[in-house]
C-alpha cells in the first residue's frame, strides 16, 4: 500500500505487530470510557510498531463505531493518511526540523470540532528536540496545556530524556513493547562480542577484495566521520556502499568501534552509540524485513542531526 504518511509503508502494517494487541485493547477500553488522556506519548524505537499504534489509537479516536480492527471507510482512510479529521505534523519538504510553519495549520484549527469523525487527531511524527525546534514546541505547549474535549494529541519518541521536559509533564506515556524476538538482542552489554564475532567474517571478505576492500575502508572512513560531523547525506551514503555487500554492514560498526579506541570522551561515546545504533539498525532490519536505510536513518539520525 502507499499512504500519506511520512513513515514507511511496512512500519504501519498492523499485522506485522501481533504483540501490540494488548495495548491497543487497554487504549480501546479507556476510549469507550472516555478515559483515553487527550495527550498520548507513544515511546518505542522507531518501525518497531510505535507508528502502527499510533494509526490505529487514531482510527480508533476518529472512527464512529470506536472499534479495534475496524475496516469501515472512516478507519481506512485513517490508514491511508487522508481523512480529514486526522492531521500528522512532520518536518516539511526538504527540512530535518519540524519548524514553526510546520504547525501553523495545526494551531489555527486545533479548536475546531470534527468535520464528520467522532474526534480529531493530530499525530507528532517526533517530539524530539531536534527535530522539534523550541518555537514549534512552545507553540504547541499552549495546545497542549489547553486541550479540548474533541481533540487527542498522538506524540511519538524514542527515548522521554530528549523531549522538553514541559511537553513531557503533559503527556500520558505508553509503552510500546519491542517485536519479540528469537534470539537475543543486541544490547551495550553484548555490543563487543556482536563486534568481535563480525569481524572476522568482514575482514575476510575484503581480503579477497584486494584493492577493492581498500577503497571501501577508506571510503568508509571518510563517511563515517561526515555523518559524525551532522552529515545525514553521508550516512544515507554509508549506507548505500555497505549493502553492496552485505558482510560490510557489521564491518562499519567495526570501524566506528576503533575510531572510539582513539578518540576521548563525548566523541568516544558518540562513536560507540554509532557501533551500537549501527547493529540494532541491522537486527532491526532482519527481524521486521525493513529497507537498511530506514532503519539506520531511524536509529541513528537523530545522533547525526544533534552533531
Amino acid at each position: 500500500m502507499t499512504t500519506f504518511w511520512p513513515f514507511p509503508d511496512t512500519a504501519l502494517e498492523i499485522a506485522r505487530f501481533p504483540h501490540l494487541q494488548p495495548l491497543l485493547e487497554g487504549a480501546g477500553k479507556a476510549m469507550a470510557t472516555g478515559t483515553f488522556p487527550p495527550t498520548t506519548m507513544l515511546v518505542g524505537e522507531p518501525f518497531s510498531g510505535r507508528e502502527a499504534a499510533a494509526v490505529e489509537l487514531a482510527a480508533m479516536l476518529i472512527c464512529p463505531q470506536g472499534r479495534l480492527g475496524c475496516q469501515c471507510g472512516a478507519c481506512q482512510r485513517v490508514r491511508q493518511g487522508v481523512h480529514p479529521d486526522l492531521q500528522v505534523v512532520s518536518p516539511g519538504v526538504g527540512h530535518q526540523e519540524i519548524r514553526m510553519e510546520d504547525v501553523q495549520d495545526v494551531l489555527a484549527g486545533f479548536r475546531q470540532v470534527p468535520y464528520e469523525g467522532r474526534k480529531r487527531v493530530y499525530v507528532l511524527a517526533n517530539t524530539h528536540t531536534p527535530p522539534l525546534n523550541l518555537y514549534a514546541a512552545s507553540a504547541l505547549l499552549k495546545t497542549l496545556e489547553e486541550p479540548v474535549p474533541h481533540a487527542h494529541w498522538i506524540l511519538l519518541a524514542a527515548n522521554p530524556l530528549r523531549v522538553l521536559a514541559t511537553i513531557v509533564s503533559r503527556a500520558v506515556q505508553l509503552r510500546v513493547p519491542p517485536p519479540p524476538v528469537t534470539s537475543a538482542p543486541i544490547t551495550l552489554g553484548t555490543l563487543g562480542k556482536a563486534l568481535v564475532e563480525a569481524v572476522p567474517a568482514s575482514l575476510g571478505v575484503l581480503a579477497t577484495e584486494g584493492a577493492e576492500g581498500e577503497e571501501f575502508l577508506a571510503q568508509a572512513r571518510s563517511l563515517l566521520r561526515q555523518a559524525l560531523g551532522g552529515d545525514l547525506l553521508a550516512l544515507l551514503r554509508l549506507v548505500a556502499l555497505a549493502r553492496e555487500v552485505p558482510e560490510r554492514t557489521a564491518l562499519v560498526a567495526s570501524l566506528a568501534l576503533l575510531e572510539a579506541r582513539k578518540a576521548r570522551g563525548e566523541e568516544a561515546e558518540t562513536l560507540l552509540g554509532f557501533a551500537e545504533g549501527w547493529l540494532l539498525a541491522r537486527s532491526f532490519q532482519e527481524r521486521l524485513h525493513l529497507p537498511l536505510d530506514v532503519t539506520a536513518v531511524g536509529l541513528l539520525g537523530p545522533l547525526v542531526s544533534q552533531r
